[in-house]
Order: structure tokens, then C-alpha cells, then sequence
């Protein structure tokens, strides 16, 4: 037994000495390790899911039409028929005297121009206009605004990534209009028969008193004409209104390389509209036949309303990477939100947003 424990120490101590010959001088543990290549392990960046970004949006194609414009009569001829009836026309009058219009005849009537003298007759008119003048279709794009939208990420592929959005947004509208529109006006011509009665010299007035020259107390006949363009309504048309919008939906998202991503996006949208309505006009009949020109004082009114806007949107944007983190984007959105109506003085302001084409340049976020 002592004999082997010999043997193996003898063993050991020449396996030392061994591969201590082996290493060549100066050689030693650190210079091995300095000859082996240094790899550096670093653990793998975590993916982004969320973005927020901030945008400056244009609204196009925003529209306004403004409705029952004008509407002027200033004059009542009464009813077509009978005899003592107070007939009041714009040139002139026929109405009830002291005596009743005693015999069917009236010394209380007037007239202002010789024009209503026609033959052994006298003719008298009274024009209206219906408020019925629109002015369609008016737009004062761009309309300005911003938005704050968050996305995130559901599932991520190769090729494509797929995810849900939030937007809020805020957009300023604010059309004008002052172009002079123009109406219809309707001309009453109502006749009285003289009875050979010579007229005196215009401008004539008669008293209710008397006495005076005679004349029938009921028209003979009336005519009614259509004068197209005779009324001419100026003024101005205003509507401001604060769009509040909020959008959700999904989006898709497929890089186009190591920097630029198309993305595309629809959904739904949420408003809230407080629109302000205001106006004013003046209208004016004018018709050279009898030298007539009427003019309505100046009217106007203002207010504003609430509305609460449903509609969807669907459209597709660009980003650029500047950094892992920061990225640079445009997008073109097609928004239907409806419509918000105002009514004040009897006047319609309608507000389209069911056809806006909103564009859009902002920055994103990812984190």
C-alpha cells in the first residue's frame, strides 16, 4: 500500500514540472486570455406598443348654406273681391270713407304717379317678395384645427402591424358671405273703374272725411305678375363654430423600409358643434314700369346652438423615423359628420361637415 501512494506522487509532481516546460518564457494566464476575441452580449430592445402624437389639421371642402333669405311686403291689397274693404297698395290706396263706400264708391283713395291713371281707369300695385333666397354651397377653406391621437399596437408581423386608435380634436370654423342675392317679386295689380271722374294731379290724397271725386270702392279685376330678379337682398351672413371631435377606430401599419411606414386608418367620430349664427340684410324691390322702389329697414340677429354630431372617417398617412423613438408624419382623412342647422330671425344657416376632407402634419412619440 505505502509503495503506491509513492508511485502516484511521484506521478503528480512530473506532470507538473511538465507543462510548466511546455510555456514558452514570459508566456503566462492573462496574455491567453488577451489572444481570445472579446464579444459583447447586450440584451434586445424592448418593442414599442404605444405612440402619441400631436398634429396641425386642415379642414377642406367645409361648407355653409345660408336659407329664407329677403322677404319683403309692405303693402295689403285685401281680398280680391267686395267693396269695403281697406286696400292699401304701394303706390296708392282705396279704402272705406265716412259714408261706408255708400253706392259701391269711395271718395277716400289716393295714387302717387301718373302711371296708375289708364284710361277711365285707375291701376295700383302692391309688391311682395317670399324669403325664400339662398345662398348655397359657401366655403372659406382652410379651416384650421389640431388633434392628439394615441395608438397602440395589437399584433405585430414581418410585414404588417395592427393596432386600435384615439384621436381628440379641435377645429375653428368660420365662413362669410356678402354677395348680393336676388328674388322674385310677386306684382298685384288690382283696377278700379273710374266712372268718368277726372283725377286731380298726383300726387292725390283723399280723406276719410270727404268729400271728393268718386271712384268704385271694389276692384274691377286682378292681375298678378311674376318679376324675376326685381328684389335685391344685401347684407352679411356669418356662422363661427367650435368643432370638438373625437375618433376611434383601428389602423394598419406596413413599413416600407427601415425609415418610412404607410399606415391607414378608419372608424368612427364623435362631435360636438356650438355654432354661432348671425346676420343682417336689407331688401329692395325696384320695378321701372310704375317707378316703384321699395327698401326694407336694415334687419339682423344673431345666436348660437348646440348640436351633437355621429359619423365615421377613412383615410391613410406616411411617417418618416427620425430616431427609434420620434417620427415625423402626414395623413389625408375622409370625415362625414353631418350636418348642424341654426335658426335665428326666421333665417337658416346650415353647417355640412358630411363631406370634409381633413389634412394633416404632425410628430409621434413611441415608447
Amino acid at each position: 500500500m505505502n509503495r503506491n501512494r509513492h508511485l502516484l506522487a511521484i506521478a503528480v509532481l512530473s506532470l507538473g514540472t511538465g507543462l510548466s516546460q511546455a510555456q514558452p518564457p514570459g508566456n503566462n494566464s492573462t496574455n491567453a486570455e488577451e489572444r481570445l476575441p472579446t464579444i459583447k452580449l447586450e440584451p434586445a430592445a424592448a418593442e414599442t406598443k404605444n405612440r402619441i402624437g400631436l398634429s396641425y389639421r386642415v379642414g377642406l371642402n367645409i361648407s355653409v348654406d345660408f336659407k329664407k333669405f329677403g322677404g319683403l311686403a309692405l303693402s295689403n291689397p285685401g281680398a280680391a273681391t267686395g267693396g269695403a274693404v281697406n286696400r292699401n297698395y304701394d303706390n296708392g290706396y282705396n279704402r272705406v270713407d265716412s259714408s261706408t263706400n255708400a253706392g259701391g264708391q269711395t271718395w277716400y283713395w289716393g295714387y302717387q304717379r301718373s302711371q296708375s291713371v289708364q284710361g277711365d281707369n285707375l291701376v295700383l300695385q302692391s309688391y311682395s317678395t317670399p324669403a325664400n333666397a339662398s345662398s348655397k354651397n359657401r366655403q372659406d377653406d382652410p379651416q384650421h384645427g389640431f388633434e392628439i391621437n394615441y395608438m397602440r399596437e395589437l399584433y405585430r408581423r414581418d410585414h404588417w402591424r395592427f393596432g386600435a386608435e384615439a384621436a381628440f380634436g379641435y377645429t375653428l370654423i368660420s365662413i362669410s358671405d356678402n354677395r348680393a342675392l336676388r328674388n322674385s317679386v310677386y306684382r298685384t295689380n288690382d283696377t278700379f273703374a273710374m266712372n268718368g271722374t277726372i283725377p286731380p294731379t298726383p300726387p292725390y290724397t283723399g280723406t276719410f272725411q270727404g268729400p271728393g271725386p268718386l271712384i268704385s270702392s271694389a276692384p274691377s279685376s286682378r292681375t298678378t305678375d311674376l318679376l324675376a330678379g326685381a328684389a335685391t337682398i344685401t347684407g352679411e351672413r356669418d356662422i363661427d363654430s367650435h368643432v370638438f371631435t373625437l375618433r376611434l377606430g383601428p389602423y394598419l401599419e406596413v413599413p416600407l423600409n427601415d425609415k418610412f411606414s404607410a399606415f391607414f386608418n378608419a372608424g368612427l367620430t364623435l362631435g360636438l358643434g356650438y355654432t354661432k349664427f348671425s346676420y343682417n340684410e336689407m331688401v329692395v324691390i325696384s320695378d321701372p314700369t310704375y317707378d316703384i322702389t321699395l327698401s326694407s329697414q336694415r334687419r339682423h340677429a344673431s345666436g348660437s346652438e348646440t348640436d351633437f354630431l355621429v359619423g365615421a372617417y377613412a383615410g391613410a398617412g406616411l411617417s418618416y423615423a427620425l430616431t427609434k423613438e420620434v417620427s415625423l408624419f402626414t395623413s389625408a382623412l375622409y370625415q362625414a359628420a353631418g350636418r348642424t342647422t341654426n335658426h335665428e330671425g326666421g333665417k337658416e344657416a346650415i353647417l355640412d361637415l358630411g363631406q370634409s376632407i381633413v389634412v394633416a402634419f404632425g410628430v409621434s412619440y413611441s415608447f
